[in-house]
């Protein structure tokens, strides 16, 4: 497989007004909203401020990995297409420079005997 390997069929999501419910989504995960208004927040050991809205015809890109809570309009609901990350994408490996920072910041081991 390459990285321009089409992802799986979408999964379609439904949620009746005023659904609440946790969601599996994995990171490069693309949630499109075909009807209603639908409300994401993050798994909780992400930054609890950063919700997001999605009204129909909208899209938003997953970034982080895990159970995401998913609310749907208590008028309409929702309906949204998920579709999975294409096959062999992956983030951007840390720049150089971070990946030296994070070593110069661990503690040393030092045995002392």
């Amino acid at each position: 497989m390459t990285a321009t390997t089409l992802p799986s069929e979408p999964e379609r999501l439904t949620l009746r007004p005023g659904q609440t419910g946790l969601h599996w989504l994995s990171a490069g995960a693309t949630l499109v909203a075909l009807e209603g208004t639908l409300r994401l927040a993050p798994p909780s050991r992400s930054i609890a401020t950063a919700r997001h809205t999605l009204g129909a015809g909208h899209a938003h890109v997953v970034e982080t990995s895990g159970w995401w809570h998913l609310h749907a309009d208590r008028r309409n609901g929702a309906q949204v297409h998920i579709v999975a990350a294409a096959a062999g994408t992956r983030r951007p490996a840390r720049p150089a420079i971070w990946r030296w920072f994070a070593n110069v910041i661990q503690p040393r081991q030092t045995s002392r005997g």
